[in-house]
């Protein structure tokens, strides 16, 4: 059973990995080319729309979403009873979210275009909160080639039809119909895809449906207070800042953030196998994350070193000269990567173990300590006082993290694993330092060159780690 999951999770992580990359690489092309044809404020002003937007269809489906997998890999004869409860609630999730979404533009004080701009992507959140809970009956389903499909064909839209628009001399409002419209044809998309698998049928069932609020409610809670944890920085930054200093800081967010894509897409396609792995063999499901954790601290750390070194080179290779002052926001935000890692995996980890009343109690103790150190950062620092916030409340979190996903012996484990694989970044990052300016295909190659090695040397990395990722991926290529 223990490798027939790995086989399984291999595939769903892979098709995921597939649909997300596609999504971020496209985001991240278009998003260069919007900050320049929108400026600094234009850029601040659109990432405090989308923002506002990716916080709110959090808030509304994000929770729904996991339970909806976790319960229907349970309970797959339900999956109808499940879905339909699930789509009730985040409708009415999603009619609160506008009101307050929109609401919230008009007190914070934001420009009249921004404020439009909010109200347009607030009507989004109604087909973006029903393609979330599509997209986790796929999961579940274990067919998440549709996800991929679908991630696809809203992002060459949203792409195709955005830059369409601003070479045409459109702006702010234009991209934010867009959002709307692309939106809107995912979900029809997901509901073909739905019916083809033979997973489209509604069922109401009053009593499931107070069960699945019930259970719910505990999901949301600790949900909440990790999405506003995450997305405070940006809140905070534009109510004291404005929205030049969000242009700035976004644009060092967006290099850093697509460093967790991987993580990300292998995050929610092992959470249904880890929730049977966990009551089926204890032995198995610990061996899962061993492995795992073990891969993303060799992964984040050598990122980490090669853009702190040289923060200024990837901006002005990416950006014009108006964001330059995004350099020191990158090099603080370059420790996000290892947090984007670990976080959402060691929270998706007690989720699994049925332990999400722990994960709440880690978002409400890294939401106190971010609120504060956000706060404080923001009012002296602005922008690099926000990334420093970001990465204190990331700290501590993971921190917290570790000590209730694993027993104390793992947790020196694991911590002492870290320790290795960052000698072997250090070890990397002197010889990137001394080469620093030269050419990118030069700088890269020689860095994994010396940190490949590196990794053996110090015993961060193990043939048998080798071999479990091999099989993972033989299996998904197999299939």
């Amino acid at each position: 059973m223990a490798l027939e999951a790995i086989f399984r999770t291999g595939k769903n992580a892979g098709m995921l990995l597939a649909g997300t990359m596609t999504r971020m690489i496209a985001s991240f092309v278009f998003v260069v080319y919007c900050a320049d044809q929108l400026g600094v404020e234009g850029f601040g002003q659109y990432t405090i729309a989308v923002h506002y937007f990716e916080l709110f269809l959090s808030l509304t489906a994000t929770a729904v979403g996991i339970l909806l997998t976790r319960d229907m890999s349970r309970w797959p004869r339900h999956s109808y009873q499940l879905m339909t409860s699930a789509i009730v609630l985040v409708m009415l999730m999603s009619v609160l979210s506008i009101v307050t979404m929109s609401t919230m533009g008009f007190l914070s004080g934001y420009s009249a275009e921004t404020c439009q701009a909010l109200m347009i992507a607030s009507l989004a959140l109604v087909p973006a909160s029903a393609c979330a809970v599509f997209e986790a009956v796929f999961v579940a389903r274990e067919r998440a080639e549709f996800v991929t499909i679908g991630v696809a064909i809203e992002s060459l839209l949203k792409i195709g039809l955005s830059i369409a628009l601003l070479a045409a001399g459109y702006g702010l409002l234009a991209l934010m119909w867009v959002v709307l419209c692309v939106r809107l044809a995912l979900m029809f998309a997901y509901l073909l895809g739905l019916a083809r698998i033979g997973s489209l049928g509604w069922k109401y069932h009053h009593r499931r449906s107070l069960r699945f609020v019930n259970c719910w409610r505990m999901f949301a809670a600790e949900n909440w207070m990790a999405t506003i944890y995450t997305n405070l920085d940006v809140l905070v930054l534009s109510w004291f800042s404005g929205e030049v200093a969000v242009g700035i800081y976004n644009a060092a967010w967006k290099i850093v953030r697509l460093g967790a894509v991987v993580a990300r897409a292998y995050t929610t396609a092992v959470f249904p196998v880890m929730s049977r792995l966990h009551a089926e063999s204890v032995e198995s499901f610990n061996r899962l994350y061993r492995h795992t954790i073990r891969v993303m601290f060799a992964l984040a750390l050598p990122a980490i070193a090669v853009i702190s070194i040289v923060p200024d080179r990837m901006v002005g290779l990416l950006f014009n000269e108006e964001y330059a002052a995004a350099a020191p926001v990158l090099q603080v935000l370059a420790w996000v990567l290892l947090i984007d890692f670990l976080n959402p995996f060691l929270s998706y980890t007690l989720f699994a173990q049925g332990q999400q009343n722990k994960s709440m109690r880690v978002a409400g103790i890294s939401l106190l300590v971010n609120s504060v150190a956000t706060y404080a950062l923001v009012l002296k620092f602005g922008a690099v006082g926000a990334a420093i916030g970001t990465v204190i409340g990331g700290f501590v979190a993971m921190s917290c993290y570790l000590l209730y996903a694993m027993p104390k012996s793992e947790v020196l484990t694991t911590v002492g694993l870290g320790l290795r694989v960052a000698v072997a970044a250090l070890g990397m990052g002197i010889v990137v330092y001394t080469i620093r300016d030269s050419a990118w295909i030069k700088l890269l190659p020689v860095g994994a060159l010396v940190y490949t090695p590196l990794l053996f040397v110090v015993g961060a990395i193990r043939i048998a780690d080798l071999r479990f990722f091999q099989t993972i991926f033989l299996a998904r290529a197999s299939s």
